[in-house]
């Protein structure tokens, strides 16, 4: 920063004695030296105010790009804490959905395990069906068997003897034995 020396003021010693003293109206070489002395305090005090100006323009772009700076700080301070809040509630969202997710896995888990049971169960009823119907066609094939052999000539003649006329299944199956020989 330059800073201008100041012009020295001149006072009273620096007249020339013979201004001493006398009047302006005796001494016509006091009015010329007032006048030099005028202009040089004129010419240091526009000196002074331009020097004045430019450090108040000098602060002013200063305070300015303070300003300027701590809007930026407190513009990029705002963003920090949205970024932060916004954080905050994306991990609380996360949080939630995982706890969610938690949830629907251990309840498809349970549901896996239900539907294996239910099948367990099912094959087991499939088989205990399968394994009856399977007595109930051997049961059919037979009393089909013996109504088919009923049919037969062997059959009708044996029906009509007088000692079968209580026919049970078992008698049925022996004339049928007999007769297959």
């Amino acid at each position: 920063m330059n800073t201008p020396t100041p012009t020295p003021r001149t006072d009273a010693a620096t007249y020339s004695a013979d201004c001493l003293g006398k009047t302006l109206v005796t001494n016509r070489d006091c009015p010329r030296a007032l006048e030099r002395e005028l202009t040089t305090l004129t010419a240091e005090r526009d000196q002074l105010r331009d020097q004045l100006a430019a450090a108040q323009q000098r602060e002013a772009i200063a305070i300015a790009s303070w300003d300027e700076e701590r809007n930026r700080a407190l513009r990029e301070g705002a963003r920090v804490v949205e970024w932060r809040d916004r954080a905050e509630r994306a991990e609380a969202a996360e949080t939630v959905a995982l706890a969610n997710w938690n949830g629907a896995l251990e309840r498809a888990l349970k549901a896996e395990a239900d539907l294996a049971a239910a099948k367990e169960r099912l094959r087991s009823e499939a088989m205990d069906d399968y394994a009856s119907i399977k007595d109930l066609q051997r049961e059919l094939a037979i009393e089909r068997a013996r109504l088919n052999w009923l049919e037969t000539p062997s059959g009708m003649d044996w029906q009509w003897e007088p000692e079968r006329l209580t026919v049970s299944r078992a008698s049925i199956d022996a004339a049928m034995k007999e007769d297959a020989k």
